[in-house]
């Protein structure tokens, strides 16, 4: 019996220990970088929720459809943009090199986003046609601007999340949402047309960076940081080789994610018209808010966070088991609410038109569950150095969902039974992720366990 009870004090899951772990918790740098975050996102989130039915019930589904294709068009180009050399920025040791990496970064989205504009002016109107996407064939030369200042904004924010400044970020996407959500509603008083809409959109990405780029300005030490040393160790050449794997891999795993996860949104345009992808594109960007506002929080904190454990060798299976349970526990309320009364809550938010949109949002909402919890797992991806596993892993990610979303739309020829399709696909990838970090994570560790780990860049 004293035994048992010496077994039981010793116990590291004792009232006393597991009291100490949470408040230590609580108290973590981490936990509250990820709360500032996740608050300015809130606020961000609460803003475009206001603004919503209002805009809903100014557009109406079709103007919302070629908004949600033109934003999938953009969404694509992006992430080619800089080739994700703005991904690597919280990886070296120096800030330096860090600022290398971006300048870096802005000179290939420029050439880029040109040569783009470029094949746009002589072919326009023939892609759009290819594609069956002829409602935005007007604004494809909008294309290239979003692209570019998509890049930038990714930038400026991977480099103050790498510095630390939490706050400057999380404030100006609060008055981001403001200004922006504001826009596109005095914008639909003035001409509720889909030409309006697509026009405040497109001014987005741009209205951001030039926040965000005031924000530092006017922050003392914004351009300091984590590093030993300012002064680049190596020339923007030596760099873009030394994080070739990010263009190499990084950027076709990211370009095939984006393209597959909007590519719904084309095809419902393309096989059911714009209404269809309309109601696919409100439902999206409603379910999503839950993933953007505490999954991109927790990832981008967790980014720099594992960046650094990986560095000096410490484990980090605890980190991402911690942040995929915590996710799910945060996510089961307001998806569960999404999955049992999707239709009623559009139409009474959104106005009746919009209740199609509800039952989209249903099956949805059961995919943005998996999306949430895996975003510490996909943050794991590039921290291990494991682009080119997930370059594999994204391509047959890839032609899952667009096999399932073609079963639905060309063989059940029926808007729903593909979005459900959809769904289904999302959930088998990413819990299959989740898996896969969790064994390249404890492996890692097993291969680099009691290892003298160097201070150079890894």
């Amino acid at each position: 019996m004293g035994s048992i009870d010496q077994a039981d004090r010793e116990s590291p899951f004792t009232r006393g220990r597991l009291f100490t772990t949470v408040r230590e918790g609580l108290q973590s740098k981490l936990f509250r970088n990820i709360v500032t975050l996740a608050t300015g996102t809130a606020g961000a989130q609460a803003i475009t929720m206001a603004f919503m039915p209002i805009i809903t019930r100014l557009y109406g589904p079709e103007a919302y459809g070629v908004v949600g294709t033109f934003i999938g068009l953009t969404m694509v180009l992006i992430p080619l943009a800089a080739l994700s050399y703005p991904t690597a920025i919280a990886l070296p040791k120096r800030d330096g090199d860090a600022r290398s990496l971006g300048r870096l970064s802005l000179i290939i989205a420029a050439g880029l986003s040109s040569l783009v504009a470029l094949v746009l002016l002589a072919f326009g109107d023939e892609i759009a046609a290819t594609l069956s996407i002829e409602l935005v064939a007007p604004y494809m030369l909008l294309l290239p601007v979003v692209m570019f200042a998509g890049a930038a904004l990714e930038v400026l924010q991977k480099w103050l999340y790498r510095t630390g400044h939490f706050r400057l970020t999380a404030r100006m996407a609060v008055m981001h949402s403001f200004l922006f959500n504001g826009g596109r509603a005095l914008g639909g008083l003035v001409s509720a047309s889909a030409t309006m809409l697509v026009i405040t959109t497109a001014l987005g990405q741009a209205l951001h960076t030039l926040l965000l780029a005031l924000g530092m300005r006017r922050t003392q030490g914004a351009g300091g940081g984590q590093g030993d040393d300012h002064a680049p160790s190596a020339t923007d050449r030596e760099l873009a080789r030394r994080y070739r794997d990010f263009p190499i891999f990084r950027a076709p795993q990211t370009l095939i994610n984006a393209a597959s996860a909007h590519m719904p949104t084309l095809v419902l345009a393309a096989s059911f018209g714009p209404a269809a992808a309309g109601f696919f594109a409100l439902c999206r960007q409603a379910v999503g808010m839950p993933t953007t506002l505490i999954g991109k929080s927790v990832a981008d904190v967790y980014y720099p966070r594992l960046a650094r454990a990986i560095q000096v060798h410490e484990p980090i299976t605890g980190l991402l088991l911690k942040g995929t349970g915590a996710l799910l526990l945060v996510g089961l309320l307001p998806f569960g609410l999404v999955i049992i009364a999707g239709p009623a809550l559009f139409s009474w938010v959104f106005g009746p038109e919009w209740v199609v949109a509800g039952e989209f949002a249903r099956w949805l909402a059961v995919a943005e569950l998996a999306v949430l919890v895996s975003r510490p797992s996909t943050v794991a991806v590039p921290a291990l150095g494991l682009q080119a596993h997930s370059l594999v892993f994204e391509i047959i990610s890839a032609s899952l969902r667009v096999a399932a979303l073609l079963v639905g739309a060309l063989v059940l020829k029926e808007a729903l039974y593909a979005v459900i399709a959809y769904a289904f696909a999302n959930i088998l990838i990413y819990l299959s992720l989740i898996i896969w970090m969790q064994i390249a994570a404890r492996r890692w560790y097993a291969r680099h366990k009691g290892q003298p780990y160097e201070t150079s860049d890894l």
